[in-house]
């Protein structure tokens, strides 16, 4: 209940947003018909804006035929339709030989419940909602977050809450077109389609679509974010940080008590669905496994917590499978690459897995069990109930302990004490893509498309920069110079990335530390290079004690980067 609300207030923050002041002009100029009648037009620009969101952000989201989709198709799209309005407004007449000609006017009216008595025209704002659409979107760290950390979880919740935060967006601003509109219609100068002021309303229109599409827009925000007296987007990140907080509070403390009883109140599991790719075993099912202990391991081959929880997994299907023990690795992919079943093959192989693996592609099977988490164990009894739960690292004494009540095996468990290396003070993962990134400081602001990279002098804790040539894309950032860089200001002892290269040819990133660190490196790292082969997780940083560093990575051309994350 607490995201949606989060949701709706963060749509109507967003006119706030410094990609969204630029463009507001279009939402008042568009407001405006040719006669004081029309009261109609700033409720259908809102709710075309609002359906566009949804749509845009559906169809990308979920279409396969899309996943390669340049984020500056979305830029074209939005700003030629703008320049398209523009030059109506320059030239009504042609607009109106254009709709008479396809008989559009009559079919707007008809949609909209006017009939023959509404003679304006509707086309022009509807266009202006769809073309503004995929531009607001992109603008908080809300609808990011349902993008990235929702939807792929569950449809329906995503769905819920990407309507509300549309549902704010468009309210907010409903209330400035109506009133730039009674404003400006008090002037019968500014209501014909054929004055200046309407003809500069479209040269206006021209301006900023050719902005959008050439990039020039986030020169823009820029500025206009470097002049603001307030951060918009810091009121909705500390409020998604404290509900993040409490979910995960309320997980972890239901996780505790799930552990530390086995037998409390079984729950029949769900039956493992749309799993594919089987590698070490063939398809399997919990009703042909009925009779056995049956351990779902949740994870995803580039996520160091997963990583980090294999050779305890692996340990105890070694140590308990003659018992009657089966464990299914159902990988549940992260970003688009771990979709793949060679590269997760290659990860099965490289980690020494033995125990069948699947894939879990479209999360049906993460779905079926209500799972939120990278790793997590669900431990199913012989009667098929689900009667252990661990979530995210540790507990592996735990974990095997519940293995051996539900075996029936009696003798010294193989699990050491395991603390996880995680302190208070370290760097939280950190995404690069628009999607889920945060603590980015430079020049241009971070958004979808291709720039050149203006680092920031000095650094923050936790914050990074980039210089040169990147496009940044949802998911991941990709050089496009031949010493593109990415420095980061970090508190870990281990540090890793997620990389790849989108010509799957082999390349090598420079890996540098300042001067008292220097040599302290992971081991993907030799002679300060990192030899992205694969898209996969690379150590490259490993400091003698958890501390303060900045890391700088000089990237080649076609290596995209995904995400940092670190381990004491």
């Amino acid at each position: 209940m607490l995201l949606l609300i989060i949701a709706f207030f963060a749509g109507i923050l967003t006119i706030l947003a410094p990609c969204v002041l630029p463009v507001l002009p279009v939402i008042i100029g568009g407001s405006i018909s040719g006669g004081k009648k029309d009261k109609y037009r700033p409720y259908v620009i809102g709710a075309s804006l609002a359906i566009s969101i949804i749509f845009f952000t559906l169809i990308l989201k979920f279409s396969t035929y899309l996943i390669g989709l340049s984020p500056s198709v979305l830029g074209w799209l939005s700003g030629g339709l703008l320049v398209l309005l523009g030059i109506v407004a320059l030239w009504p007449e042609l607009w109106e030989k254009f709709v008479i000609w396809l008989n559009w006017q009559a079919a707007s009216q008809r949609f909209l419940g006017k009939g023959e008595q509404n003679k304006d025209q509707y086309i022009g704002p509807i266009l202006i909602g769809v073309a503004l659409g995929p531009v607001f979107a992109s603008c908080s760290p809300t609808y990011a977050f349902i993008l990235a950390s929702v939807l792929p979880i569950s449809f329906l919740a995503g769905l819920i809450y990407l309507i509300a935060y549309s549902l704010g967006l468009a309210a907010a601003l409903l209330l400035i077109s109506i009133g730039g509109k009674r404003i400006i219609n008090k002037y019968s100068w500014a209501v014909d389609t054929h004055s200046l002021f309407r003809r500069s309303l479209g040269l206006l229109f021209i301006i900023i679509g050719v902005a959008i599409i050439s990039g020039y827009q986030i020169r823009a925000e820029t500025w206009v974010a470097n002049h603001l007296p307030f951060d918009e987007s810091r009121i909705e990140r500390v409020l998604l940080a404290k509900q993040q907080k409490s979910h995960l509070i309320n997980k972890l403390s239901n996780s505790v008590a799930r552990a530390s009883v086995l037998n409390v109140q079984s729950t029949a599991a769900p039956e493992l669905q749309g799993l594919t790719n089987w590698i070490n075993s063939p398809p399997l099912s919990l009703q042909q496994l009925h009779g056995k202990v049956v351990l779902v391991d949740f994870w995803t081959f580039s996520c160091i917590n997963c990583i980090r929880s294999i050779p305890f997994v692996e340990s105890w299907y070694q140590n308990y499978k003659d018992a009657g023990l089966v464990i299914i690795g159902v990988n549940t992919p992260e970003f688009a690459f771990e979709h793949d079943p060679a590269n997760v093959a290659a990860a099965v192989k490289q980690d020494g897995i033995t125990y069948p693996v699947t894939l879990d592609n479209n999360y049906q099977t993460w779905n079926a069990f209500q799972n939120n988490s990278w790793p997590a164990d669900y431990l199913i009894d012989k009667s098929g109930n689900i009667r252990y739960v661990s979530l995210g690292e540790g507990d592996y004494d735990k974990t095997e302990q519940a293995i051996q009540v539900l075996l029936g095996v009696n003798k010294s468990l193989k699990t050491a004490a395991y603390s996880v290396p995680i302190t208070s003070s370290q760097t939280p993962e950190t995404y690069f893509g628009t999607n889920r990134a945060m603590n980015y400081t430079g020049s241009p602001t971070l958004g979808g498309g291709t720039f050149d990279f203006q680092a920031a002098n000095s650094l923050a804790s936790n914050n990074w920069t980039l210089g040169g040539g990147w496009s940044i894309s949802p998911e991941y950032i990709t050089s496009n110079d031949a010493n593109a860089t990415l420095h980061f200001n970090v508190t870990a002892k281990n540090v890793y990335v997620v990389a790849g290269t989108t010509n799957n040819q082999p390349a090598q990133v420079g890996v540098g530390l300042p001067t008292a660190q220097a040599g302290q490196y992971g081991s993907d790292v030799s002679n300060g290079k990192v030899n992205i082969s694969g898209s996969r997780l690379y150590h490259i940083v490993s400091l003698n004690q958890v501390g303060s560093t900045t890391v700088t990575l000089t990237v080649p051309k076609n290596v995209s980067l995904y995400t940092f994350t670190f381990g004491s």
